[in-house]
């Protein structure tokens, strides 16, 4: 790792006073800047509750991942530029709320001329939420004018308008829901779309301003889209569709980052938690590394990172090539490009990698216990909830046949033999858009900071956030002076 790296965070998860607490906050699921400081809205617990669900096999979550006293509400913690006051809470969720985190925040200034930072909430209650803030200390529940049963995914600004992308946390759906406001504290409008061709489907994930236009980043059911405005305007019908059909992988489900890096538009993709589809017909997916799609100023795309589809499929608006990087560089655990960020001419590429997650929750199945036998056999509920979603999405879903298992296979041991080596998040650059460089592949010397859950400019400085649900999260900063 590069040595112009430094750790902010002294206590992973900030709290020092309190090393339970702090160990809950392990996203710093976003990031912001205002005045003098940097801000971080973390997530609690969130592979625990994932496991408290269900949501993994029916794996109940093991010892290293429950908190002494689990507390899912979330926390807004704030760092001086200069470092000379170290972390600060300044703000705890409401206890009976469920905020269990927040997902994104930005800085904006409304029509009235007033900046503040605006940060939006998750849940699962069924309540939408928004904080806002003109000091970093007040912090003010505003009324979003977004229907209950959604968070927000993305915010941008575009046009002096504020744009949200939420997302409906109840059920996934194939509708495209966009908000704008030029004054957040009275409240937001809904992005009017027609039911035509010409207009976007699935929920937005990502957002960009690129070349006078709009872009946004969807995930309808077989394969991430990004779809623009005609022009500069937001207009009912006035749509382009620039890449369809998962870039000719239907397993590129999620457009998760999108960044401007050089007169050219950069799209990573994922899956959710690495095997979850969309589709709820599908169940669970094979899980795969992602790819790195590149767009130009005549929305012409190219994939810069990913290997020959695992689930073919057809676009109309290009022909998937082969790049030269295998998707996920080839790590099949790279299950998501969580971030891309430009900054002082270079493109910086945060993963998700989930590999010490599943040793870690395969090590705690076995059956029996794996420190008194070699045998590595998972016990008997994990494994047959893994036959058994996998066998349920084959039959709701018979183009499962379609997919390359004989090139997945091969991933997933190119993949197995570097481990454990490997664990922790990966960081690529590049300073072309065309040759990667790796600067880290274990999380920066910290194998339980298996994900970049953010990458954030403020002034001259480079912030990274973590995501590490076993000892809570960090944040790092680069310095180039």
């Amino acid at each position: 790792m590069s040595y112009r790296w430094s750790n902010l965070t002294p206590v992973n998860g900030f709290d020092g006073g309190n090393l339970d607490n702090a160990k809950q906050n392990n996203y710093a699921w976003s990031m912001g800047e205002l005045g003098d400081y940097i801000y971080v809205g973390t997530g609690r617990n969130i592979v625990y509750q994932l496991l408290e669900q269900g949501e993994i096999f029916g794996v109940q979550p093991p010892p290293i991942l429950t908190p002494e006293h689990p507390n899912n509400d979330a926390e807004i913690w704030r760092y001086h530029k200069s470092g000379y006051r170290g972390w600060e809470r300044v703000y705890k969720a409401e206890a009976g709320k469920e905020l269990m985190g927040f997902r994104f925040m930005i800085t904006y200034t409304d029509i009235n001329k007033v900046t503040a930072i605006y940060v939006g909430g998750f849940t699962i209650t069924g309540v939408s939420y928004m904080l806002m803030s003109t000091d970093g200390e007040h912090w003010e529940e505003i009324t979003p004018g977004i229907p209950d049963g959604f968070s927000t995914r993305t915010m941008l600004v575009y046009e002096g308008r504020l744009y949200m992308g939420a997302t409906n946390t109840l059920e996934q759906t194939e509708t495209t829901y966009l908000y704008w406001s030029d004054n957040p504290k009275v409240g937001w409008q809904p992005v009017e779309f027609g039911t035509g061709a010409n207009n976007p489907k699935g929920e937005v994930i990502s957002m960009a301003s690129f070349k006078g236009h709009l872009y946004i980043g969807t995930a309808p059911f077989g394969g991430f889209e990004v779809w623009r405005t005609e022009g500069r305007l937001l207009e009912k019908d006035h749509w382009k569709c620039v890449v369809d059909k998962g870039a000719g992988d239907e397993l590129n489900e999620l457009p998760l980052s999108m960044e401007v890096f050089k007169g050219n538009l950069y799209v990573g993709t994922g899956i959710w938690i690495g095997f979850k589809s969309v589709d709820p017909s599908k169940v669970v997916v094979l899980p795969k590394g992602f790819d790195i799609i590149k767009v130009n100023g005549r929305d012409e795309w190219t994939v810069v990172v990913g290997q020959e589809p695992l689930w073919p499929t057809n676009p109309t608006t290009g022909k998937r090539n082969i790049s030269c990087y295998p998707s996920g560089f080839g790590n099949i655990f790279n299950n998501y490009c969580w971030q891309l960020r430009a900054y002082c001419n270079t493109l910086y590429i945060g993963t998700w990698d989930s590999s010490i997650l599943w040793a870690t929750l395969l090590q705690t199945s076995y059956e029996p216990p794996i420190k008194e036998t070699q045998t590595l056999m998972p016990s008997a509920d994990v494994l047959n909830n893994i036959i058994s979603s996998i066998g349920e999405g084959i039959l709701k879903c018979p183009e499962f046949k379609k997919l390359n298992f004989k090139k997945w296979i091969q991933m997933l041991i190119c993949s197995i033999k570097d481990l454990p080596e490997t664990y922790g998040f990966d960081l690529y650059t590049t300073y072309n858009g065309k040759n990667f460089a790796c600067q880290s592949v274990e999380g920066f010397d910290e194998p339980h900071n298996y994900g970049i859950r953010n990458l954030l400019v403020a002034d001259c400085d480079l912030y990274l956030g973590t995501a590490n649900p076993f000892l809570g999260c960090e944040v790092w900063r680069y310095r180039r002076r």
